[in-house]
């Protein structure tokens, strides 16, 4: 599940869709964000793993 300000904007199973999806959002360099702790927050496991918890 993907929050941005607190409000769910959608689930993603894979880094790329997180990508699309922080884009569509209108984050510019959405790749760079990913290993950037101030900006992404992994919950409930590790960063670039998508597995159900």
């Amino acid at each position: 599940m993907v929050t941005i300000k607190n409000e769910v904007v959608g689930f993603v199973y894979e880094d790329q869709a997180l990508i699309e999806l922080l884009r569509q959002a209108g984050v510019h360099n959405a790749q760079r964000w990913l290993d950037d702790p101030h900006r992404i927050e992994w919950r409930g496991g590790w960063p670039h793993r998508y597995e159900a918890v």
